[in-house]
């Protein structure tokens, strides 16, 4: 085996390591705003991997460019979804985006 193709070999093994171990994370926690928690790796560092996998792999342009969109647009909307479920849930649990408490301190 080429050095190449044990780089391609450990590569996708982290990546999908990393999306294994977050999805047992999301399966285990009992509380939403824990669950949050193991969405950062599988948006960032899975997709980072599995393109990097790709980049080495392929030798096809089309192909290379595709991961990279494709890595990219995860990267970018991964946070942003993060953020929107866990403000979904805020609202969720207390009725409005911020509490009475909060409200007080910025009356002060």
């Amino acid at each position: 085996m080429s050095p190449r193709m044990v780089l391609v070999v450990v590569l996708l093994g982290f990546g999908v390591t990393v999306e294994v171990l977050c999805a047992l994370g999301v399966l285990l926690m009992r509380n939403s705003f824990d669950r949050l928690h193991y969405l950062g790796p599988a948006t960032l560092l899975g997709p980072l991997a599995v393109a990097a996998a790709v980049l080495v792999d392929a030798s096809d342009t089309q192909a290379r460019i595709k991961a990279v969109l494709i890595a990219l647009i995860l990267l970018a909307t991964g946070p942003i979804l993060t953020h929107a479920t866990a403000r979904a849930a805020r609202v969720r649990q207390f009725g409005r985006l911020h509490t009475e408490e909060q409200e007080a301190k910025v009356a002060k």
